[in-house]
């Protein structure tokens, strides 16, 4: 029996392939540079470290190979990206810019590499070696264009005449056409993806919320985020206290040997003051959507009972805390949005707030799965309490650096700063399960409150559909939306196998203090 398809953002997920190699030595190379005080004009010898050989291994030309990793060591550095065609050395200036503790990213965030882009083809069906040039052909019979025609005893597309409906590949019984699709757009559940006048990738910003999806799913690595890892380090080694709040999936996303408390120590020897935990945040999420919950079901009878104003009541708490979920519903359903989706701030916030108000001065970073955090911290009231924001995959690089291995540091004490609800957070359905549990703890179990969860916008965005169309029997109280598969563990700056990390979260809130919010808040 064939193993199940997979979707294309899983397909290389936990595979140590040469595109997370050049990725990952681009962020440490960019890191021991500032670690090491060099000066502006080492940015220069950064591709050359990487690609060090004078013939090519991954491209058709060594020059080309490099002009890639120059644009990813200007993303690394917080730079926009040059012009297509526009390629030289870097700009002295520029890196002088961005080596400081002040934030310097803009957006866009997501940016398609275009030198690295091998403008896949999209949305066609070819006929592949499989084809056995059978005496059936039903390719043929079921093409409502006459597309499909027998040329040396096989069968042959004309793409000119094809209208993509794929009624031959259903029929084949050899399997043997294959529909083609741009990876990055197949990856993209907001459509934010086409081809630009050249074939190039091209995303559209207005629609794009920076999920990352895009950028785990291209095999030519051609599109990248931008990094703040340079404004990280900076901040490290200056005077000011830096905290870092540290988002649940962290959880054996560095390797079986290396626990929570160790974890936390690694940082502390990296130089931050101290490490707080997001599930506390996420804890006051849990009791401010829970509230709105409660405030939800007691006013739907009265919007029952008028029905002029039905559709200007709420009908659903939409949870908040995935950034790149809340901002697909603003811009593709903004009825439901507006009325909907909770005002509660994301759990990154609620415990910068609080950081923020013990240690004033603190410069507080976020280390988690997402990307789309990054476009969060362009929202006023977000940039006000988090400074900065980095990945799992780039806090590895900052570890590197500054040569801390963290499996041999002498382990703190661990983290107790949340419930098992609020650690549960990560997995998809986590969230709403939380809300409903604290819920019931307030107002009685025998309350029946439906909820439904989505994983991957592609999926968020249906079960929108399916709201807004009333195709949901019985009406969801609570409607969860995360980006990324599986939920916070499938974050494009992930580290570990997806179900690994989701065995490990679970353990890990198991061993928390308290069971729900309200046992502490």
């Amino acid at each position: 029996m064939p193993l199940p398809r997979l979707n294309i953002f899983e397909k290389t997920r936990g595979l140590y392939t040469p595109v997370i190699d050049i990725r990952r030595r681009v962020l440490s190379a960019v890191a021991r540079m500032v670690v090491e005080n060099k000066p502006p004009t080492y940015i220069e010898h950064i591709p050359y470290q990487i690609i060090d050989k004078d013939t090519p291994t991954y491209r058709e030309s060594v020059f080309k190979e490099r002009a890639v990793v120059r644009e990813r060591v200007r993303l690394a550095f917080g730079m926009d990206l040059r012009e297509f065609g526009a390629h030289g050395p870097i700009n002295d200036d520029d890196v002088i810019y961005s080596l400081t503790d002040k934030k310097v990213i803009k957006k866009p965030i997501v940016n398609v590499i275009k030198v690295g882009c091998e403008r896949c083809p999209e949305h066609s069906y070819i006929v592949t070696d499989l084809c056995r040039g059978c005496i059936a052909h039903p390719c043929t019979i079921v093409c409502p264009k006459n597309a499909v025609s027998i040329i040396n005893n096989r069968s042959h597309i004309d793409q000119d005449l094809c209208i993509r409906c794929g009624k031959c590949e259903q029929v084949c019984p050899y399997n043997a056409i294959a529909y083609r699709e741009r990876p990055c757009a197949a990856a993209c559940g907001v459509k934010a993806i086409s081809s630009d006048k050249d074939g190039f990738a091209d995303i559209d910003q207005n629609k794009c919320v920076s999920c990352g999806m895009c950028i785990v799913s291209c095999p030519f690595g051609a599109i990248a985020e931008k990094s703040e890892i340079v404004q990280i380090i900076s901040a490290l080694k200056g005077k000011k206290p830096v905290v870092a709040e540290i988002a649940p999936a962290f959880v054996s996303q560095f390797g079986p040997l290396v626990t929570p408390g160790k974890l936390k120590g690694a940082l502390k020897e990296v130089g931050f003051m101290d490490v707080r935990e997001v599930a506390y945040g996420a804890d006051v999420v849990v009791m401010n959507e829970t509230e709105e919950l409660v405030e939800l079901i007691k006013k739907r009878e009265n919007c029952k009972e008028n029905e002029e104003s039905e559709s200007n009541c709420r009908t659903f708490i939409g949870t908040s805390c995935c950034t790149s979920w809340a901002l697909a519903a603003e811009k593709n359903y903004p009825e439901l949005s507006k009325l909907n989706i909770s005002e509660s701030f994301a759990p990154m916030v609620e415990i910068a707030k609080k950081i923020k108000k013990d240690t004033p001065d603190a410069i507080v970073v976020f280390i988690g799965p997402c990307i789309s955090k990054k476009e969060e911290c362009f929202i006023p009231n977000v940039a006000e309490v988090v400074d900065f924001v980095m990945t799992f995959e780039e806090l590895v690089a900052i570890f590197q650096a500054f040569t801390i291995d963290p499996t041999k540091i002498p382990p703190e004490k661990e983290m107790q700063d949340a419930s098992s609800l609020g650690r549960g957070f990560p997995v998809a359905g986590g969230v709403a399960n939380a809300v409903l549990e604290q819920t019931k703890a307030i107002i009685g179990q025998d309350v029946e409150i439906p909820i439904v969860s989505a994983d991957t916008l592609k999926n968020c965005m249906s079960l929108l559909n399916q709201i807004k169309k009333g195709a949901l029997d019985p009406k969801p109280l609570i409607v969860e939306g995360m980006a990324c598969p599986n939920g916070c563990v499938g974050g494009p700056g992930t580290l570990a196998p997806l179900r690994r990390a989701q065995r490990e979260v679970k353990k890990f809130a198991k061993k928390a203090q308290w069971e729900k919010p309200k046992d502490y808040l």
